[in-house]
């Protein structure tokens, strides 16, 4: 295996990390105590799904279908997918309950807990949207590569 293939799923995952701003609107998250942004789980394209959906269409391309490491890709496929979008969702409604807890305390025990995600998972058509941004650079990727 060439040493750029490996490098064509981390692009589509940086690609579609770069995206997010475009797409997200109130991406950034203001950290209450510092007043700084940073950036936030979630949002429109899935990154994670990206990099893993061009992880195997490298493999499928590269070894076949029938492969041993395509089958790898595969599960950690399956694990990427049930991790955006059911994992993190648990996850989000329990910092929801949280941070709703949270607000109802005086004023001056609120600034002593930290932010709260209240989402951290991904919609089905953000997952959907890194796919295809996975799938689409990497045949371009490939193609234009030789």
């Amino acid at each position: 295996m060439s040493p750029h293939l490996f490098l064509i799923p981390m692009i589509a995952g940086l690609v579609a990390q770069a995206l997010k701003p475009i797409f997200n609107r109130e991406w950034f998250a203001t950290i209450n105590d510092a007043g700084r942004k940073l950036p936030r789980y979630g949002g429109m394209p899935s990154a994670h799904t990206a990099f893993v959906v061009s992880l195997v269409t490298v493999v499928g391309l590269t070894d076949g279908v029938a492969s041993t490491t395509f089958a790898v890709a595969v599960a950690m496929l399956i694990l990427i997918l049930d991790d955006a979008l059911r994992m993190r969702l648990f996850l989000g409604r329990y910092g929801l309950a949280l941070y709703r807890l949270v607000t109802k305390l005086p004023p001056e025990e609120r600034n002593t807990f930290p932010y709260l995600e209240q989402r951290l998972g991904h919609r089905p058509r953000e997952v959907i949207a890194g796919a295809v941004v996975g799938l689409v650079l990497t045949v371009t990727i490939m193609v234009l590569s030789g």
